[in-house]
């Protein structure tokens, strides 16, 4: 009887300490998530490891690696990052979410092949991946392979119409790719769904600027510059508007202003040395 009652109490035991095991789970893993809502990275990233601890393979525990890499790359360590994202890729090799953290930190870390590779796995496992497929356009476009970078910035804008970043992307790609007219059609789209967008107005002055239509280009980048009047960029813009055509004082006015808005003076400087070269050669 004796016996019965032991065996009974342990196989109890056991029961109950599988059941607070789990509770525990789910507590550090909750206890994590309000840690990490409340900026307090160090304390989540702890509370997901001990979280993992007790379920080191649980298809759950991928989603907090996740979160722990994420929080690693907010603190920029890189590599720790990534080990997090490829123990959480061991769990779940077909994670979209992983898988695009993984290509995101390649990129920024200059890795473009490795991220490549992540954007191609993406879009094996999901052709209509936006992101990805935004990701491996800029960077088929970076690498001058604009047949590829087209064909993924147009699926992209099928599926999405109203993608402000594809079809910016796209106009970019079409004007170094001597197509202005296809470049200025996006660029009209945009200004269809956003009009009061200044970036788009000071790319379609640069593009002017280019063609030299210079009366054009002055008048887009004005009307940025009066839809954001802080940004250092415009104003950068243009000053060298004004070097092309010659009109120093007010070029150096703006660059003047561009720095007072947080531009950089050296920056700034070599760029008006660099359009003054370039006039002397024209």
């Amino acid at each position: 009887m004796h016996s019965k009652i032991l065996t009974l109490l342990v196989c109890l035991l056991t029961c109950a300490s599988a059941f607070c095991q789990s509770n525990d789970y789910a507590s550090l893993a909750r206890n994590g998530i309000k840690a990490l809502e409340q900026d307090s990275l160090s304390r989540a990233e702890a509370l997901f490891l001990q979280a993992i601890d007790q379920k080191p393979t649980d298809t759950a525990s991928a989603t907090l690696y996740q979160y722990i890499g994420q929080i690693r790359v907010r603190q920029r360590r890189y590599d720790e990052a990534m080990m997090a994202f490829k123990y959480g890729l061991q769990i779940t090799p077909a994670s979209e979410e992983l898988l695009m953290d993984k290509a995101s930190l390649n990129i920024q870390t200059g890795n473009d092949d490795l991220a490549m590779n992540d954007l191609n796995d993406i879009l094996t496992l999901n052709p209509n991946h936006a992101e990805a497929l935004f990701f491996r356009a800029y960077l088929y476009a970076s690498q001058r392979l604009n047949a590829k970078a087209r064909s993924d910035y147009e699926r992209l804008v099928t599926l999405q119409p109203q993608n402000r970043q594809a079809r910016l992307g796209l106009a970019i790609l079409c004007d170094n790719d001597k197509r202005p007219q296809e470049a200025m059609e996006h660029i009209d789209i945009l200004l269809r769904y956003w009009p009061n967008d200044a970036a788009v107005y000071a790319i379609r002055g640069g593009m002017y600027q280019k063609r030299r239509q210079y009366e054009q280009a002055l008048s887009d980048m004005n009307h940025a510059i009066e839809l954001d009047p802080k940004n250092p960029d415009f104003f950068i813009s243009r000053a060298l508007l004004y070097k092309d055509f010659r009109k120093t004082s007010l070029a150096t006015a703006d660059f003047r202003k561009a720095i007072e808005l947080g531009a950089s003076a050296e920056e700034c400087a070599s760029m008006m040395l660099e359009a003054d070269d370039n006039a002397k050669n024209k």
